[in-house]
């Protein structure tokens, strides 16, 4: 047999499709779940990252905020910048400059902190640089400084612009002054912030993201983050996007800052983000081979267990149709249905084995009823009797009884001649017995009476040749005879269902309790006054092997009263 056509293999084969399916669906699922647990992971982590960032930031912008709206509202600076000011009222403005920028957080990165008016009156605080005669003419040419001259109001204008000391990219801030007393247009607040703050605030980053900041217009207010393009910009970014900055793809997000309308940005690399989620489905794949390995290993184990009894059993069925009952107690040692089956099969075995023994017995009782029924057909001393009485009537009586019992001896004999064991119809069994009891009843005179109570419509039945004629002369010898007085014979039937009761009844002597119990089993011995030397067991015997045990003779009697042969066989018509 080819392996493929195996229990075994079909079994491997169904396991391990079944985990692959459900391993398959499962980490896909599984890689699914994580990939996103993985990006909202990251999203949560940039989103932490940017909150602690801009709140760093803004507090230090804040703080920048502060110090120019307190420099701005003093009464001593905005005194200093009166037209009737002396050189003490700039040396107060001076002091208080240094007193507020002593009390500033940023005051390490505060490159210019001064106030300045249209007559070129200037008045700067001691800063990281110091401030010469060009200082007036280098804030007024600024940018910032003439859109808060143009706009007037009393807001903190601010923008990236180059240093008025050496050029340097700076955080420019510009505030009217605002003081008890001063006019609008009398002068202006003046700050510089190092962008070197936002590089150290962001520093500690750098290894794990991609953080910038940038003004409006896209010009980084920061170092140029590592792997990005000379002369890159901020200008085009679409925060929540994909979008390609040197030929990579970084997923964009950008949180607003306080002042100077400037933002800060995060990229991250979204080749690293693919990266983590194909380490994951490597993971996912892995896990999916060692899933199908497991499965591959289970399934030959399992399939071993269950193919080796089932491969047994097999084993022990080609025994068993090779004429092998034999006991085999390897199929009963598994513990569970297939040990059942194991069990159920001996015990088939078994009985197969002791069904052919009893059929091999049955045949041998059949054999040796058929011999003696051949030996017994015709019995020489119940010729002699018979033939003799028939000579003493020719001599003594002249009566034309003779040609009578002559016939029915001559029936019987023909009839017994042709064999025992064929079936023939109940009237033609009553007529073979009316032949025997008209012998008998000449023979014995005025001894017994027979009575027919066969239904008429029961006539037509099949039943074994001369079933009947052995119970009516064990009714006769052994029942009525003895009592030495006359006796009734009664026969009678009925049917019920499929099957037929025939029973023969006399009013004899009975028969005692210990061979009534022997009766059915115990060998008959052959009587010199018998036809045919069939006893009672006979029958029996004869009527189970060729209708079955369910079928044959019952006896019922009380000694004294009567004796009562009942016979069972399956209706046939």
């Amino acid at each position: 047999m080819r392996f493929t056509k195996t229990l075994r293999f079909r079994l491997i084969v169904v396991t391990v499709l079944c985990t692959a399916a459900v391993s398959l669906v499962g980490n896909l699922a599984l890689f699914g779940y994580l990939n996103n647990i993985l990006t909202q992971r990251a999203d949560r982590i940039d989103e932490i990252y940017l909150s602690t960032l801009q709140n760093q930031l803004d507090e230090y912008l804040t703080d920048l905020s502060d110090l120019a709206i307190l420099c701005s509202s003093d009464y001593t600076v905005s005194r200093a910048l009166s037209p009737a000011a002396t050189m003490k009222n700039a040396v107060d403005a001076q002091d208080r400059l240094n007193a507020y920028l002593a009390t500033s957080s940023v005051q390490d990165y505060i490159d210019v902190l001064s106030v300045v008016n249209g007559h070129g009156v200037v008045a700067a605080a001691t800063t990281q640089t110091a401030g010469d005669l060009h200082d007036y003419g280098a804030i007024c040419a600024q940018e910032v400084y003439r859109q808060a001259v143009e706009g007037g109001g009393g807001v903190l204008c601010t923008g990236v612009a180059p240093s008025i000391h050496g050029g340097d990219p700076v955080l420019a801030a510009v505030r009217p002054i605002q003081g008890l007393g001063s006019r609008p247009g009398q002068g202006y607040l003046y700050l510089e912030l190092q962008l070197a703050l936002f590089d150290e605030v962001l520093a500690p980053y750098s290894d794990l993201n991609t953080l910038f900041i940038a003004t409006g217009s896209g010009a980084l207010a920061c170092a140029l983050p590592q792997n990005f393009p000379e002369g890159f910009t901020a200008a085009g970014l679409a925060p929540g996007q994909l979008c390609e900055i040197g030929g990579a793809q970084y997923q964009v997000t950008g949180r607003a800052l306080a002042l100077g309308g400037l933002t800060l940005y995060h990229c991250a690399l979204q080749t690293a983000l693919d990266q983590e989620g194909l380490h994951i489905l490597y993971t996912v794949a892995a896990v999916l081979a060692l899933s199908l390995l497991l499965a591959v290993c289970l399934a030959v184990l399992t399939s071993a267990y269950f193919s080796r009894p089932v491969s047994r059993l097999n084993a022990r069925l080609r025994r068993i149709a090779a004429n092998d009952f034999s006991f085999d107690p390897e199929i009963e040692k598994p513990q569970d249905e297939l040990g059942q089956i194991g069990r159920t099969v001996n015990e088939m075995s078994m009985s197969i084995q002791h069904l052919l023994r009893e059929t091999e017995e049955m045949y041998t009782q059949r054999r040796n009823i058929e011999i003696a029924l051949l030996q017994s057909q015709v019995n020489p001393h119940f010729l002699y009797n018979t033939l003799d009485f028939i000579r003493w009537m020719a001599v003594i009586q002249k009566n034309p009884g003779i040609a009578s019992i002559t016939r029915s001896l001559s029936n019987l004999l023909k009839n017994i001649a042709k064999g025992t064991q064929d079936k023939i119809t109940l009237a033609e069994e009553l007529g073979l017995l009316q032949d025997y009891i008209a012998i008998q009843t000449v023979r014995y005179v005025e001894m017994f009476t027979f009575v027919n109570e066969v239904p008429q419509e029961l006539y037509t039945c099949r039943i074994v040749k001369l079933t009947l004629q052995p119970l009516v002369e064990n009714a006769i010898f052994h029942g009525i005879e003895p009592t030495g007085e006359c006796g009734t014979i009664t026969l009678t039937a009925r049917a019920e269902g499929d099957d037929l009761y025939l029973c023969v009844e006399d009013d004899g002597a009975g028969i005692e309790p210990e061979r009534l119990a022997t009766i059915l089993t115990a060998e008959s011995k052959r009587s010199g006054s018998s036809m045919n030397g069939i006893g009672i067991a006979n029958v029996h015997k004869r009527l189970q092997l060729i209708y079955g045990r369910q079928y044959g003779l019952t006896v019922e009697s009380e000694p004294g009263r009567y004796t009562r042969v009942t016979v069972h066989i399956p209706r046939e018509v």
